[in-house]
């Protein structure tokens, strides 16, 4: 028997306060950009996880890259 609804996953999650603080630390000069990547890059996996242990068919990675969800494509 199937549910009567379905999801969407829109891909925007919250972020956690390691991808805070690096962006921050990052932004004061304190760690570079290879370093900033390395956070995200653990985040995301981390993330990747647990939508699959939660039996998600599709997963996203949060658009923990973005800065801004709204103005990105305007920078392009």
């Amino acid at each position: 028997m199937s549910a009567p609804y379905k999801y969407d996953i829109v891909e925007s999650f919250l972020r956690d306060k390691e991808i805070k603080q690096a962006r921050e630390d990052f932004s004061l000069g304190k760690i570079n950009q290879s370093q900033l990547e390395e956070v995200e890059n653990k985040a995301i996996e981390n993330l990747v996880n647990e939508e699959k242990a939660v039996g998600l068919k599709a997963v996203t990675d949060g658009e923990f890259r973005r800065a801004f969800w709204h103005l990105d494509f305007l920078w392009v």
